[in-house]
């Protein structure tokens, strides 16, 4: 059996657009989902009981149930309801919902890491309970677990290949036809793999690139 990649040279532009597609709803869901994190960790860690029951509940269901139920629940069970979401949405969703139950355990290890005392320095100081996690909690626990936060973006942006099953045009769903059309299932599989690979690579880089941006005063308070 022979190789022919030229018979996809015509379909270029299609995979830069799918995976831009993929690049963008993974940079939605990892924002929105990491914000939605902080919320349910600091819902877990509250004094109302209700709200520490309902955050740990949330982040235990969606992080012991696959992706995909996940998924299908938001797009084919939602109308059930009376609620329509097109794959777009529903896969950012999807991938919001279950990447924040994830973010909020990573920024759980985040928090507790920053030192008791840089707390009671803050609270002595006369900063109110927002202040202090905003200025003294939040900056240093986000730089202890930004690499964390990195493998969790590459993974999220592996997973949003599922949204394809619904038919969401990222970078899968345009491999998948590709494939239908051209039969060369090799060819297609390996660039698609290969564009993957790639960009999980540079979104390392680039988070290294950012972290040593970022967190340049953390860096001068350890030398």
């Amino acid at each position: 059996m022979t190789y022919y990649f030229g018979d996809l040279l015509p379909y270029g532009s299609l995979l830069l657009r799918s995976l831009w597609v993929s690049v963008y709803i993974s940079l939605l869901a990892m924002g929105l989902g990491s914000a939605f994190g902080i919320a349910l960790y600091r819902g877990k860690m509250s004094t109302p009981r209700v709200i520490r029951t309902l955050s740990s509940a949330y982040i235990e269901v969606f992080r012991n149930t696959p992706l995909l139920v996940q998924l299908y629940l938001i797009y084919f069970g939602l109308p059930e309801v009376g609620l329509n979401l097109g794959p777009t949405v529903a896969g950012i969703v999807a991938l919001t919902l279950n990447n924040a139950a994830y973010t909020a355990e990573i920024y759980r290890a985040g928090f507790e890491s920053v030192p008791h005392g840089l707390v009671e320095a803050g609270q002595a100081l006369g900063m109110r309970e927002r202040q202090v996690f905003r200025y003294v909690m939040f900056m240093p626990a986000t730089r202890n677990v930004f690499p964390a936060l990195t493998n969790q973006f590459i993974l999220l942006f592996l997973a949003s290949s599922i949204a394809s099953i619904i038919g969401l045009p990222e970078l899968m769903n345009s491999i998948l036809n590709i494939n239908s059309e051209t039969y060369r299932t090799f060819e297609v599989l390996a660039v698609g793999g290969l564009l993957y690979f790639v960009v999980s690579g540079l979104l390392a880089l680039a988070s290294k690139a950012a972290e040593s941006y970022l967190f340049q005063w953390g860096d001068k308070s350890h030398a």
